[in-house]
């Protein structure tokens, strides 16, 4: 009896779990199972890697390289064993109707049910498209493959939108400790006259960024949902290819059910941030700078004819940065370039009224800043001073006590009427300097960097205070 039992154990283990015949060409799988090569192939036909395991669901990176040749002799040599063993590819165990107790044999494709003969006869079923088990499942098993594709899609546009999404919330983030950082630094010069505004202001900040969040995670948590829904059809579906028919078939009505579900779930909507600039009430002895940048402001571009070779203008004309020495120009400069100093007019000229225009300078080295009369010499080196039609400012910038990269931000009003150029650090709110003068004919900005080693540039800004 002893022997008897073990060598039915045996036969069972040399076994392919899928067919139920003797291992035939048998390949090894990662997690230790094995299977006849034909029938694992055309359990994993269409599918995308990691393949699975029929028995255990472990994905498997690859296909095994080839057949387990010492398992298969051991196989051959187990079915040639005395005893009960089944003859060739057995067919699946079938399963027997609970109403009649006949043998399942038919599929209804109009219900999606097993159904035995008697079942097939009865008037419930009259007029459906019956089809035997094998051809059934063959065809649902191919139907059902065509759904991984657009289900694998549709589960990659929802991670798409929710790293998307993520990214939002991180560039919002980072926006937020920005504002909440330059407010600060706003309220630490003001703080004679803004302590009460500093501390609305933060909170407000505070407020939107609980309120913005929640919202951000609430969208989050639309996403993960709507993609673990997706992940779990495109599981179903996989495991449900791999089953026997009987199992498919069984299983099928289910799917279905999800994948109609799929396809009519719309992505959740993702949450856009709109930034809102906080606005400090400045004190009464900073209104007029205000009142100068809200009424005088000019949107100016630069003027690359005018500008010296060493020089780098961008496309849009708003920021000049200085050639690197190894860097030749692309062509020969414009008559009307500037070649006794590193400079470049704007684009636009001013012979009456009052105008106001902000830029940045970024960077380590000297630089100028004011306007010239439209007859300045370019080409001659002459004194730049307010007696040959040239008013400027002149500064210059370095490292900060912590090690970064020097910036700052300055603006500039022409008085056409006063006869004035003052400059403005709008940094600290404060005025600099200004020049006096008898302007004749046409007036134009006036931009100048010296050469530096390092990376120096200067960007015209339109910002509102």
């Amino acid at each position: 009896m002893a022997l008897a039992a073990a060598l039915a154990e045996l036969q069972a283990e040399a076994r392919c779990p899928l067919c139920q015949g003797p291992l035939r060409a048998p390949l090894t799988l990662d997690c230790g199972h094995n299977c006849c090569g034909s029938c694992l192939r055309g359990r994993w036909q269409n599918l995308q890697e990691p393949l699975p395991c029929p028995v255990c669901q472990h994905p498997c990176p690859r296909e095994p390289r080839g057949p387990n040749t010492q398992l298969a002799r051991l196989a051959d040599l187990v079915s040639q064993l005395p005893g009960q063993r089944p003859e060739g590819h057995a067919r699946e165990a079938g399963g027997r109707c609970a109403e009649h107790q006949q043998a399942l044999s038919l599929f209804c494709e109009d219900h999606l049910e097993l159904l035995c003969g008697q079942c097939a006869a009865s008037a419930a079923h009259r007029g459906h498209r019956l089809t035997p088990i094998g051809p059934a499942a063959a065809h649902h098993r191919t139907k059902l493959k065509g759904y991984l594709e657009p289900l694998q899609k549709l589960l990659e546009e929802a991670q798409r939108a929710q790293e998307w999404q993520e990214a939002q919330r991180k560039e919002w983030r980072e926006k937020a400790a920005k504002q909440r950082i330059e407010l600060f630094s706003e309220s630490e010069q003001l703080k004679h006259f803004l302590r009460v505004e500093h501390n609305v202001l933060d909170n407000g900040v505070r407020r939107h960024m609980s309120s913005h969040s929640k919202k951000i995670l609430q969208g989050r948590k639309q996403l993960a949902e709507h993609s673990a829904s997706l992940q779990r059809t495109l599981r179903d579906v996989t495991r449900l290819c791999l089953q026997p028919d009987l199992g498919l078939l069984t299983g099928l009505s289910a799917v279905h059910q999800q994948w109609d579900s799929c396809r009519s779930m719309e992505l959740p909507a993702v949450f856009s941030y709109q930034s809102v600039e906080p606005a400090f009430i400045l004190p009464p002895h900073y209104t007029g700078l205000q009142n100068i940048i809200s009424k005088f402001q000019r949107d100016l571009t630069l003027d690359p004819e005018t500008a010296h070779p060493s020089l780098i203008i961008s496309p849009d004309r708003k920021t000049l940065s200085c050639r690197q020495a190894s860097t030749e120009p692309a062509s020969d400069p414009s008559p009307r370039a500037f070649t006794s100093q590193e400079a470049v007019l704007g684009e636009e000229g001013f012979q009456g009224g009052r105008h106001f225009w902000q830029v940045e300078i970024r960077g380590l080295g000297v630089w100028s800043l004011g306007v010239c009369e439209e007859s300045f010499p370019r080409n001659v080196p002459v004194t730049p001073a307010p007696a040959n039609g040239l008013w400027k400012l002149q500064q210059f910038t370095g490292f900060r006590l912590n090690s970064r990269r020097a910036q700052c931000h300055v603006g500039v009003l022409l008085d056409c009427e006063l006869g004035e150029v003052s400059f403005y650090n709008l940094d600290k709110r404060s005025h600099i300097s200004t020049l006096t003068g008898t302007f004749a004919g046409k007036l134009l900005p006036f931009f100048c960097l010296e050469s530096s080693s390092l990376a120096f540039s200067m960007t015209i800004v339109n910002q509102e205070w």
